[in-house]
């Protein structure tokens, strides 16, 4: 047999190497983390704004939804629930919280504001005297503007 010398081939790390590879891992896990603070951090502002577009939208297709000339000829005492022509909503201005069509309120949706303001504008071959501008401006928590608008015309 052949003898074995005294030097073995040592497996393992030494301290230096062991410290180098914590600090590559630290660094790399760092930048990592930092991208995820970034995202995680303004993650629900998407979801603010879709909120925000979704009411504005239910307001404009209430609006926009109904007669174009007021039927009974009386704006007197109404609510949002008898509002029967879209002149009406012009009366809605920082509605907070926003509510449904009978005047109920969405709780969850506190700090939302809702602003419509119905105008007189005439289009191309419409005089204004038939078609209005219906335009929803819904305020965020955060304060940022959502604004859809719409036409109605006395067709």
């Amino acid at each position: 047999m052949k003898a074995r010398s005294s030097r073995s081939c040592a497996h393992g790390v030494t301290l230096v190497e062991l410290i180098v590879a914590i600090m590559v891992i630290g660094v790399a896990l760092a930048g990592v983390m930092v991208a995820i603070v970034r995202t995680t951090g303004s993650s629900a502002d998407p979801l603010i704004t879709t909120q925000a577009v979704a009411i504005a939208e239910a307001y404009l297709e209430e609006a926009l939804t109904k007669n174009f000339a007021d039927p009974d000829g009386s704006d007197a005492g109404e609510t949002r629930a008898t509002y029967d022509d879209v002149l009406d909503y012009n009366n809605i201005v920082a509605e907070s919280p926003p509510r449904d069509q009978g005047g109920n309120v969405f709780s969850a949706l506190t700090g939302y504001s809702v602003n419509v303001q119905v105008t007189p504008e005439a289009l191309t071959v419409i005089t204004a005297s038939n078609a209005a501008r219906v335009q929803v401006t819904v305020t965020t928590p955060a304060g940022d503007d959502v604004i859809v608008s719409g036409y109605r015309t006395n067709y």
